[in-house]
């Protein structure tokens, strides 16, 4: 059983505990949004690392007496015609819901790591991930699938979209499409 001190750039803290040191840090995560009443905060360490709150409070290292960071993460959202998709910049989780195509990511999940931003059109989505690549989702034919150029989508650096396709600004100022 450990206590961990989260504290918020304010200087307001809380202290959390006993936790087993099993718990999830996601769990700790949630206590700490709960309790400082935020939508979505990220836990830091004093070596202002990100704490992956998929692994227990043990994994990550923590112990009894430990401070972390919390920092409030603004979640944007991203609209189709029928579908939503909900996500923080740099999150490695994307929730998407909705009737229409693009509501439904479970065979892109796994590849949602790191994201940046995310894009739609119509019927589609386009996320932008840390590396610079783009994962799509979607109505196929209407810009969900980008198998055919996926190759060309290297540094990455913004996507824009019409109706029904998208486009793909490199850094090097080429375009994919």
């Amino acid at each position: 059983m450990l206590q961990v001190t989260v504290a918020l750039p304010s200087g307001r803290s809380e202290k959390f505990g006993p936790l087993p040191q099993s718990s999830k840090v996601g769990d700790l995560r949630v206590l700490a949004q709960k309790s400082f009443q935020l939508g979505f905060v990220r836990l830091v360490t004093a070596d202002h690392s990100v704490v992956d709150p998929a692994v227990s409070l043990q994994a990550a290292g923590l112990e009894d007496g430990d401070h972390l960071a919390a920092i409030a993460v603004k979640a944007k959202l991203a609209a189709t015609d029928r579908a939503f998709a909900l996500f923080c910049c740099a999150g490695d989780r994307v929730v998407t819901w909705g009737a229409g195509p693009g509501g439904d990511s479970s065979k892109v999940r796994d590849q949602l790591k790191g994201v940046q931003h995310v894009q739609s059109n119509g019927s589609a989505f386009a996320a932008i991930l840390a590396d610079g690549s783009v994962v799509t989702w979607g109505d196929p034919d209407l810009g969900g699938d980008s198998s055919e150029v996926r190759d060309q989508l290297n540094d990455v650096q913004q996507v824009q979209s019409n109706g029904s396709a998208f486009a793909a600004i490199l850094a090097d100022g080429s375009v994919v499409t």
